[in-house]
C-alpha cells in the first residue's frame, strides 16, 4: 500500500464520482480505477460501490476512511514539519469555525496569515459542533475553532481562547425589551425561537432545562442566526444565542442572564495523540496572542 493509494481513495471519498476525482488529482479515470483495485485487492475488500450517478463508499470504505485521513493528515504534517527547518511553510490548512466566525476577530487573523504564510492555502468551513469533532477525529480538519465542554469527547483536546455568554435577544416589542437581566429560571414561560439540536448553544439549552427538570417552549427552529434575528425583529418571540452572534443591536433587545450566566468556552480543538502540522501550529500561535487577555483560565 502507498500514500497515493490513500490520497486517491480519500478524493473519490469526498468527490462521490470517479471522473470527479480525476479531473481534481489530474490523473485518467482509467489510472484511478486501477490504482482502487490494487488498494481493494490488498485490503481483500471493495470500498465503494455505485448508487445511481454517486459513487459511495461501502461500510469498508466508511472504516477505512478514518484510518486512510489520520494517516495522510499525520505524513502532511511531517513534511510540513520537514520544510519548516527550512523556513519554509507550504501547503493546505482545513480549519473548522464556529457559526458566528464573521462577527469574531477570526478573519482578521485569517487575513494577517496569509500574509505572513503565503505558501499555505487555508480553507475555513462554518460546521456544528458534531460535524467539526467527527471532521477532526477522521482527519479532515487540521484543527478546529469552536465551542467547548469539559464532558466532550475524550479524543479532543482543546486550547482556550476565550469565555463568550448567551443572551437573551428580544425585539422592541416584547414585554422584557427594557429589563437588563433576567433569571435563566424564568426562560421556560418564554416561546422561544432557537437554534436546532447541532448547535452547541442549543444543547447548553437543552440540557439547562433537562437538569432543571423543565422543559423550553420552543415554537420555531431554524439553522442559521440571521433568520432568527429576524423573526424576532418583527414579533414578540425572544431567543438564546451567543453574544458575539448579535452585531446589529438597534433593532432588537440584548437581556443579560443570570443565575446563574451561561458561558461557553471557545478553543482551538484538537485531536488528541495527532501530530499538528507546522502550518495548524502557526496558526494556534496567532490565534492565542489574538485572544490573550480574554481569556478564563480552565484546563484542555
Amino acid at each position: 500500500m502507498e500514500l497515493r493509494h490513500l490520497r486517491y481513495f480519500l478524493a473519490i471519498y469526498e468527490a462521490k464520482s470517479f471522473s470527479g476525482a480525476a479531473k481534481l488529482l489530474h490523473v485518467t479515470q482509467p489510472t484511478l480505477s486501477h490504482q482502487i483495485r490494487q488498494l481493494e485487492e490488498e485490503l481483500g475488500t471493495r470500498l465503494f460501490e455505485r448508487r445511481g450517478a454517486r459513487t459511495e463508499p461501502t461500510a469498508a470504505g466508511e472504516m477505512f476512511r478514518i484510518h486512510a485521513g489520520q494517516a495522510v493528515q499525520a505524513v502532511d504534517a511531517g513534511i510540513m514539519a520537514v520544510r519548516e527547518l527550512d523556513g519554509l511553510i507550504r501547503g493546505r490548512l482545513s480549519v473548522a469555525v464556529f457559526h458566528s466566525f464573521s462577527n469574531s476577530r477570526l478573519p482578521a487573523v485569517f487575513a494577517e496569515y496569509t500574509s505572513r504564510y503565503p505558501g499555505v492555502r487555508i480553507v475555513a468551513r462554518q460546521l456544528s459542533r458534531d460535524d467539526m469533532e467527527r471532521e477532526l477525529l477522521n482527519g479532515q480538519l487540521d484543527c478546529a475553532i469552536g465551542y467547548w465542554e469539559p464532558a466532550n469527547d475524550a479524543q479532543i483536546e482543546a486550547q482556550t481562547l476565550f469565555d463568550e455568554a448567551l443572551v437573551l435577544i428580544v425585539g422592541a416589542r416584547h414585554p422584557w425589551a427594557r429589563l437588563r437581566t433576567i433569571s435563566m429560571k424564568r426562560l421556560a414561560e418564554q416561546p422561544l425561537v432557537l437554534l436546532t439540536p447541532e448547535f452547541g448553544a442549543r444543547t447548553y439549552l437543552d440540557d439547562y432545562f433537562a437538569a432543571m427538570g423543565q422543559t423550553p417552549h420552543v415554537v420555531l427552529e431554524m439553522n442559521a442566526v440571521d433568520p432568527i434575528l429576524t423573526t424576532i425583529r418583527n414579533t414578540t418571540l425572544a431567543t438564546v444565542l451567543p453574544q458575539g452572534a448579535v452585531v446589529d443591536t438597534r433593532q432588537v433587545r440584548v437581556v443579560r442572564l443570570n443565575d446563574p450566566e451561561p458561558k461557553r468556552c471557545a478553543a482551538i480543538l484538537w485531536r488528541r495523540h495527532g501530530t499538528p502540522s507546522a502550518a495548524a501550529q502557526k496558526l494556534a500561535e496567532m490565534l492565542m496572542a489574538e485572544y490573550a487577555g480574554r481569556s478564563t483560565a480552565r484546563p484542555a
